[in-house]
Parts: structure tokens; C-alpha cells; sequence
């Protein structure tokens, strides 16, 4: 297995430099990562056995097809969900058509990549999600996501062939039984299938996957309604990717075992060729700005700039059902002796099918909504952004020649966190709900840090060069280095954003526990909230004397003042805990101390 993903620069903070090189298990989720796996990491049995994939019997292949052509989703699901659990027992895993094992024991069934890609985009399309043409079209997009996680958790991202499958792009070539028509293929070279959800899949109307991400991100600001979609759509793609280059890391290092190279010398060939890479490759493509283009993508939020550069997939997504079209459908009856089956076979698609045509020009900001920090769609996106960072940083660190540098993609994420607004900054950095490994956490923390210091603060360089070399932090940097000092500027936001990173990273460090904070915590908690307050003050105290009148204070100012304040209390607090429970364990110390001194004079005195 392939081991945990070290931080930017390097190592953690919470241990040795070198318990990266030896680690040499990977948890099952890369976000679900603690300290221990980093420092004492252990085999524990995690890894997924997925089960061999086998074709569809043509016959039945050619079935599914027709029914998703045809619009009849339903039965095409049913058909492969059957097979699917046929094809697990025990008779049809022992025994062929002709009694033979030919089939291979535990294989299953799975759909040829066309018909998977024709599931995702049902996922996710308007049609079956925010304005269904149907009433029950909404349990489609449902019963497609149940499907393809089944087939993510059975066969395995590479069995199923899902990156065949969820290629963005399409080429238009001539049939290949010499005919007139084009036919559209998928980037793979596979024809797609035909229909309205063919033509318009989200694969080819998105153009590459960062694009579709950016704009999935504009949603969780502008249209909450379509974001309760696209976060499941994200949520699943996310799934696959991380399942993805676990296992062809899993492989890569097996082979290079097996081969007797050394550790550390592993080429990651399969890895290189993940999905995630080939979305990476992709975008290098189109966008040569490299890391810049990702913190685009990851810190999409709605306002102008996002939402010009990442447009929406189908035209009017976010709209529901209008009331004459809710009308028109009551009115209109089935009646399959006439023909007539209310609509669910129309294909009066409004988009277009050529190639060249643009994205359509996305709806405009809602008036209502000043700051992304309002809206709880915005919060929950958090922890997807920070998932798909962490992705992105577990590739870039184990590929020989990965497309983003390490340090540059983590450089790039910071600045960006540290210019967000006062509230979402405060949602990025919160330990408790982060998707980030701790020793991540605590790398980007402290570096954020250090941009907020002022030039007369101790440099960690000189407290401890040898941790901070590797970009870790101790109890004595954060005691020397941060904790006694207010932000370089005066505003007040700058100085909560200082207060609150400090919060985090003491908590993280404390938690750890790997070395304890000395008994000058306290005082140097309680020297930097002085000067955090007093900087402050001289912020508001020069802006007043140049005023001839009093004004009424502005909202973000107040808000900045709010948060401090209340951070700095949490902050005391949480020293005032640390030194408690230090002094409980030296006087636990010194009781069992005593203890045992009284076993030794009572065994002295029975010996004599």
C-alpha cells in the first residue's frame, strides 16, 4: 500500500521525518486519516478485495441499451441490478452457461463503459433532478447513483472501467459501416449511446471535469436547489477518484516489490495513469497556469469572475417546473392503445448538439445574498473542496513527474484561504469538520501564520530549525513564535483571523499530545490577546480622531471585533485546560511516585 501523503514540505509536525519513509499502510479513505497512521502506521486489513468485472451477454447489452435510448430508464436499471445480484450468487459465479468455471469464480456483471457514463450523467441531469419531465423521473437520478456506488464498492474503479467511462470530451467521426451519418464517441473511442441524454451528456457538455467542478461550486452559492444534486454528483466522483489511485498505488507498489527494488524507487505507472491524472492532463491542456487554475476551481464561490469563467452545463439547470408546464402535464393522459404516453418518450431537447457551441451564459447573482458565508450550501461544500485538495496533493506528491509541484499547489491554497472572508475563512480552518489529514492541517495553519507576523516575532527558525526545516511545528515554536504576537496590520479582521488559526493549531497540537506545552502557555496566551486588542484599538482609535462626526459602525468591523473576542476567551480557555491537565498528570506522577517509594521501605522493613 502506498503511504499516507506527507505535507507540502514535507513531514509533520507530530512526528519524525522519517515516519513517512517507513509508513507503509494507507487508510481506507485518504480524509479519514489521524495521527496514528502517521506515526505508527500498521497493517490493519483495510484494503478492499474487489471482485472481477465480466461482460454483458449481448443480448442483454443490446437490451440495456435500448432502454436507456428509449427512455426506459426503469427497466434498463432493473435488468442490470438483477444481474448484478445474479451474477454474485453462487451458482452463477461456479458455473458458466455450459456448466464450465469459464466465467471465473466471484466475477460480476458489469455494463461496457458507454452505459455507465449514460448512468452518471441521469445522475445529475436537469431533467431528473431540479425540473423532472416525469414524476417519478426523480427516483431515476436516485436509483442511478444506488447503482453506480454498487458497482464503485463491487468491482472496483478499474474492473468497472470508469475511466473509460467518466472521459470528458467527444469526437465526431463517420459510421463504421460506411453510411452518411457521424456518429459521436466518447474520448475513449467507444459510440456513445443515442438520445436526448446521449447528445447532452454531462461528459461532453462539460468539457473537462475541473470545469464542471467550478461550476458545481457556483451552485452551492447561487442555486442551493441545485446544489443538494450536484454535491451528491461530487460526493460519488470524489468516491471514484479516491478509490482510483489507491488501487492503482496498491498495484504500482506490489509490482515494484515484487520486482525487488528499493523502497522509494517505485515509478507509479498505473498511477500515473488514474483518472485524476488524465483530468489533470486535461486541464494542463487548456489552462497553463497550472495551480492558479485549481485554487479557480476549488475556491469557486459564485461572484462575477467565478461564475464568467465556470458557466453552467445545461442551459437553465437551476430552474424548476413552471406552473403551466405542472398544468399541462395533469391535463395530459397515457392511453398506450392510441400511442400516446404523456410525454415520456418527447425529445424536444433544447440544446444543441454541435460541437462548437458554447456553454450557455449562466443566470445572475441572486440580489439577496451578499457573502457565500450566508448561504449553508456554501458551508457544506467546505468539506468537498478540502477533499478534493487532499486529492490532488496525494497525486502530486507520489507521481515521478506530476503536472503541479507540491509546495506550489499548497502555496496557492494558503493565499487563497487567507483572503477569504472573516466567516468562510473561520469554516476553512475549523479541525473539527476539515476533510485534511492533522499534519496537513497544521502545515497550512502555520503557514498562514507566518504571513499574518510581524517582523519583530521570533522566526521558528532559530526556536527549532530542525522541525521547522520539514515544515513541522512544537509546543515551543507555537510558545515563542505566535501565541505573544498581534497581526502586522491594525485591522480587526486580520487580528481574529490570527487569534482563530492560533485556536486551531494549539487544539491540533495539544490533542496530539506527542510533546507538552511548557508552564509559559499561559502567559504568553494571555501577552498576545493584550496585543491583539490593543492593535485593534489603535485601528479604530486613529479612524475616529480623523472623523468629525460619530458614525455608525461598520457591520464588518463589528463582526471582526465579535469573533476576536470570543476567540480569544476559546483560546484562554483551552491554555488554561492544557496547564490543567499538566498539572493533574505531574501530581498523578508524583502520587504513584509516592507509591511506590511506600512498596519499597514496606518491603525493606519486612526483608529486615
Amino acid at each position: 500500500m502506498p503511504s499516507p501523503l506527507p505535507d507540502v514540505a514535507t513531514s509533520s509536525p507530530l512526528s519524525s521525518p522519517d515516519s513517512f519513509a517507513t509508513a507503509n499502510a494507507t487508510p481506507p479513505n485518504l480524509h479519514d486519516v489521524t495521527v496514528t497512521d502517521i506515526s505508527t502506521p500498521e497493517d490493519d486489513g483495510t484494503q478492499v478485495n474487489y471482485r472481477k468485472a465480466k461482460q454483458l451477454p449481448p443480448v442483454i447489452k443490446q437490451h440495456c441499451q435500448i432502454y436507456l435510448e428509449e427512455n426506459l430508464h426503469v427497466l434498463g436499471m432493473k435488468m442490470l441490478e438483477r444481474l448484478q445480484s445474479c451474477s454474485g450468487s453462487e451458482k452463477w459465479n461456479t458455473y458458466g452457461q455450459n456448466g464450465d468455471n469459464s466465467n471465473g469464480s466471484g466475477s460480476v456483471y458489469c455494463p461496457p463503459p458507454n452505459q455507465l457514463a449514460f448512468l452518471g450523467t441521469l445522475t445529475i441531469h436537469p431533467d431528473l433532478t431540479t425540473r423532472p419531465r416525469e414524476e417519478n423521473w426523480t427516483d431515476v437520478s436516485s436509483a442511478a447513483m444506488v447503482y453506480l456506488r454498487s458497482v464503485l464498492q463491487t468491482v472496483g474503479p478499474i474492473n468497472a472501467r470508469f475511466q473509460e467511462a467518466f472521459q470528458f470530451g467527444q469526437s465526431t467521426r463517420r459510421s463504421p459501416n460506411g453510411d452518411s451519418s457521424d456518429a459521436m464517441y466518447d474520448a475513449g473511442g467507444a459510440p456513445q449511446l443515442h438520445g436526448r441524454y446521449g447528445k447532452n451528456s454531462v461528459w461532453r457538455r462539460g468539457q473537462d471535469f475541473f470545469n464542471v467542478v467550478g461550476w458545481a461550486f457556483n451552485c452551492s452559492v447561487l442555486y442551493p436547489n441545485r446544489w443538494e444534486y450536484w454535491r451528491q454528483w461530487l460526493e460519488f466522483m470524489c468516491d471514484v477518484l479516491e478509490a482510483d489511485i489507491l488501487e492503482r498505488a496498491r498495484i504500482d507498489e506490489e509490482e515494484h516489490d515484487r520486482a525487488g527494488g528499493e523502497e522509494g524507487e517505485c515509478s507509479y505507472a498505473m498511477l500515473s495513469n488514474s483518472i485524476l491524472a488524465g483530468y489533470l492532463n486535461q486541464c494542463e491542456r487548456k489552462r497553463t497556469n497550472g495551480a492558479k487554475s485549481l485554487m479557480a476551481v476549488i475556491f469557486a464561490d459564485g461572484q462575477t469572475s467565478s461564475a464568467r469563467q465556470f458557466q453552467e452545463i445545461w442551459d437553465k439547470e437551476h430552474k424548476g417546473i413552471s406552473r403551466d408546464r405542472i398544468v399541462r402535464k395533469r391535463k395530459r393522459k397515457v392511453n398506450i392503445e392510441k400511442g400516446d404516453f404523456g410525454g415520456l418518450l418527447d425529445d424536444d431537447s433544447v440544446y444543441s448538439s454541435q460541437n462548437s457551441e458554447p456553454p450557455p451564459t449562466p443566470q445572475k447573482r441572486r440580489s439577496g445574498s451578499e457573502s457565500p458565508a450566508l448561504q449553508t450550501s456554501y458551508v457544506e461544500s467546505i468539506a468537498l473542496r478540502q477533499r478534493l485538495f487532499y486529492l490532488l496533493s496525494y497525486l502530486c506528491n507520489f507521481l515521478p513527474k506530476p503536472p503541479i509541484s507540491l509546495p506550489d499547489l499548497y502555496e496557492f491554497y494558503e493565499r487563497e484561504i487567507r483572503h477569504l472572508p472573516l466567516s468562510i475563512f473561520t469554516a476553512f480552518v475549523d479541525s473539527t469538520t476539515s476533510s485534511l489529514r492533522t499534519d496537513s492541517q497544521i502545515s497550512i495553519l502555520q503557514n498562514i501564520l507566518s504571513l499574518y507576523m510581524p517582523n519583530t516575532s521570533v522566526k521558528p527558525s532559530k526556536v527549532d530549525p530542525e522541525r521547522y526545516d520539514v515544515n513541522g511545528t512544537s509546543p515551543a515554536i507555537l510558545e515563542r513564535c505566535f501565541l505573544p504576537y498581534a497581526a502586522y496590520a491594525l485591522a480587526a479582521e486580520e487580528n481574529a483571523k490570527v487569534s482563530v488559526l492560533l485556536e486551531e493549531i494549539v487544539k491540533l497540537v495539544w490533542t496530539v499530545g506527542t510533546e507538552p506545552f511548557s508552564d509559559k502557555l499561559l502567559d504568553q496566551v494571555n501577552k498576545g490577546i493584550k496585543a491583539r486588542e490593543a492593535q485593534v484599538k489603535k485601528k479604530v482609535g486613529g479612524t475616529r480622531a480623523r472623523r468629525s462626526e460619530p458614525t455608525r459602525e461598520d457591520p464588518d468591523l463589528l463582526e471582526a471585533k465579535t469573533l476576536l473576542q470570543e476567540s480569544s476567551k476559546r483560546l484562554l480557555q483551552l491554555a488554561e485546560l492544557i496547564m490543567d491537565e499538566a498539572d493533574e498528570g505531574q501530581t498523578d506522577e508524583a502520587d504513584e511516585m509516592d507509591h511506590d517509594m511506600a512498596e519499597v521501605s514496606y518491603m525493606t522493613a519486612r526483608s529486615s
